[in-house]
């Protein structure tokens, strides 16, 4: 986002400052020219353009929705502000099929929970890629789950489980945007089965424009969105 070199991932945390907002944050990321930006600064644009996406559509689809942030040339290739736009375009799409009474206030409160987890490079340092909790809050919040309740709880952990399978089985290298359109599938058919809420969805196969753009190099034919 700076000078666009490859990216260094260091192991262990380093000390970095934002070269957008000057902070100094532990972070694993940086560019070999000493660039480095935060999780803020990285999602900003990204998560503004979501907002406004979201806000303005009547559609009850989320992977359409998803598809339509994505498409704008402000989105970088990879990174957290996928696991926002995800869980932005589910509860937009629930929020539009009117069975559930969705907030603003709900759907400010998903992207809080989301901002606390989804936090850049740590699907490679700690597995969990934060896809898998920004559309569990998505479960969480129109479930009312918190600790300590039953089935509320359980049916917001079975479905993170069934996401972070299919994201294992994404895997090598990774790509946040085959994440989280195989995802909201995934969530989408959950969301039917537990909660008999039926959201849109189109016929037609979704293929990949960005395969050119994978720093990390696409995995194309392995990529079920790949042509």
């Amino acid at each position: 986002m700076v000078c666009g070199a490859a990216l260094e991932y260091s192991e262990k945390e380093i000390t970095l400052e934002c070269s957008y907002c000057n902070k100094e944050l532990k972070g694993n990321i940086k560019c070999p020219n000493g660039h480095y930006v935060c999780d803020d600064c990285h999602n900003h644009q990204s998560l503004q353009l979501a907002k406004e996406i979201c806000s303005a559509t009547a559609s009850t689809d989320p992977a359409d929705i998803f598809e339509k942030i994505i498409t704008s040339s402000k989105i970088p290739m990879l990174g957290c502000h996928h696991a926002f736009m995800a869980a932005g375009a589910f509860i937009t799409a629930i929020r539009n099929e009117g069975s559930l009474s969705v907030s603003e206030e709900m759907i400010t409160e998903i992207y809080d929970r989301t901002q606390r987890q989804a936090i850049g490079g740590y699907c490679g340092l700690t597995g969990l890629c934060g896809i898998a909790p920004a559309l569990g809050a998505c479960f969480a919040v129109i479930l009312g789950s918190k600790c300590g309740m039953d089935k509320e709880q359980k049916l917001t952990m079975t479905a993170v489980s069934e996401i972070v399978t299919v994201i294992t089985e994404l895997t090598g290298p990774s790509c946040c945007k085959a994440y989280a359109r195989k995802s909201i599938e995934v969530a989408q058919i959950f969301l039917e089965k537990n909660l008999r809420i039926r959201l849109s969805k189109s016929t037609e196969k979704i293929v990949c424009s960005h395969s050119k753009n994978h720093p990390h190099g696409c995995r194309e034919a392995k990529c079920p969105y790949y042509e």
